[in-house]
């Protein structure tokens, strides 16, 4: 999934409520204090926080919301390499300047995150002739993760109809891909991240897992997300007699 259309409706909406023209003065002097603070977090430099924060400071994060007193308090050294700004954006209203910037994470110990960014939406509130964060919400973007190729056997382990609440889906293979169809939905491609395990590029918040019979035929999948669950039982040709078993 592309990081440009990721960000392209956030970057959209701010530029019609920003009003001002990006001030380079600004912007480089914004952009050092968020690398200073960067490197704070895992310092677990809680005075430099305090010092470039309001006293009515959020920090947000994968919804958890921190007040200042908080997000101080669970500030604590780890060791690890700083974020890497990678894009950096300000725009001024009167007293206030709205900053996005995007960041690399650097690859950390027994975690591969070549391909992990945050996104950071910031508020910093001009105090008399400093100019000091007020808020601070990170989105974590999803990426798709690493497809693997499948026999043309294995992929038609998994094709045909699946029933889940009274609606259908089928599963079909063209070539080497896998196409699913639903009425009155455009048709989707899945591919393959292990052989019983799929996603939808561009919908990295998902996964369709394949259950298998002790036989090792596939009984049906759970279509999962980050809250919720679709368990879609696959539908018997006549005359097959496969007990479902997870």
């Amino acid at each position: 999934m592309s990081i440009s259309w990721c960000l392209a409706p956030l970057l959209a909406t701010a530029a019609v409520l920003l009003s001002q023209p990006d001030d380079a003065k600004l912007r480089a002097e914004l952009r050092a204090k968020d690398e200073v603070l960067l490197n704070a977090v895992h310092r677990g430099d809680q005075m430099t926080w305090a010092a470039v924060t309001t006293e009515d400071f959020l920090y947000i994060e994968d919804g958890q919301v921190l007040t200042r007193k908080l997000f101080l308090e669970q500030l604590k050294e780890d060791g690890y390499t700083p974020l890497i700004i990678r894009t950096f954006e300000v725009q001024r209203i009167g007293t206030t300047a709205m900053v996005l910037h995007l960041d690399d994470v650097p690859t950390r110990p027994l975690r591969d995150r070549r391909n992990s960014h945050l996104l950071f939406s910031e508020t910093w509130q001009l105090t008399g002739r400093v100019w000091k964060l007020r808020r601070v919400d990170i989105t974590r973007l999803r990426v798709d993760p690493p497809a693997i190729t499948l026999s043309r056997e294995q992929l038609d382990d998994i094709t045909g109809t699946y029933r889940a609440s009274g609606e259908t889906c089928t599963i079909r293979r063209e070539d080497n891909r896998i196409l699913v169809y639903r009425t009155g939905q455009p048709t989707q491609e899945w591919k393959a991240e292990s052989r019983d395990l799929f996603f939808a590029p561009a919908d990295a918040r998902s996964r369709k897992i394949f259950w298998r019979s002790q036989d090792g035929r596939v009984t049906g999948f759970a279509d999962r997300d980050e809250s919720s669950e679709v368990d879609w039982e696959r539908q018997l040709t006549p005359g097959a007699t496969i007990a479902p078993e997870r």
